[in-house]
């Protein structure tokens, strides 16, 4: 099941807008912020969330597929 997750939509924007390269320091600084109160946050919550049937199989594929997606960038460079 594959469905657009708005959360992580909205840190992408965040992200984008932190990285911005014409935009002022004070303000990607901004978002940076952001981005780290939202790690903290999501560091905080998660481990407070129960544990479901096959979320050990969905984390180790997800895993994955960020490696294999690493792995292609870093050879297109």
């Amino acid at each position: 099941m594959s469905h657009r997750n708005p959360a992580l939509d909205e840190a992408r924007h965040i992200y984008h807008k932190a990285t911005d390269m014409y935009e002022t320091g004070f303000i990607t600084w901004e978002y940076k912020k952001q981005l780290l109160e939202l790690k903290w946050y999501l560091d905080d919550v998660l481990p407070k969330c129960s544990t479901y049937s096959g979320e050990a199989e969905w984390i180790a594929e997800q895993k994955a597929v960020q490696a294999f997606r690493k792995i292609q960038s870093s050879g297109s460079k």
